[in-house]
């Protein structure tokens, strides 16, 4: 990428001419009709949706105080094999990053 000086800049505007800005209007002073905006009923569903995502929790305590416990027992064992699957999965997928 590169970085133009900003006289290089203001040649470029002075080329394509100046965008005039005049004064604006409010909205009731030039008389534009109001409009009323109806959400579907599947936009709907997707806001509850991502609402009641929001309300669970990051973190399932009750998983990892499970593990935990069978950890501090010595009672916790990996599956090797589902856990090269998910390795593997996760390389082939480009999910790590």
């Amino acid at each position: 990428m590169k970085i133009y000086s900003s006289t290089v800049v203001q040649n470029v505007y002075q080329a394509y001419g100046k965008n005039k800005v005049g004064k604006t209007q409010k909205s009731e002073e030039v008389g534009s009709p109001g409009f009323d905006i109806q959400i579907s009923n599947q936009g709907k569903d997707y806001q509850l949706a991502i609402e009641k995502l929001k309300q669970v929790p990051d973190v399932r305590a009750d998983k990892v105080s499970a593990i935990k416990q069978s950890i501090e027992n010595g009672t916790y064992t990996i599956d090797k094999t589902k856990l090269a699957k998910s390795i593997y999965s996760a390389i082939s997928t480009n999910e790590i990053g």
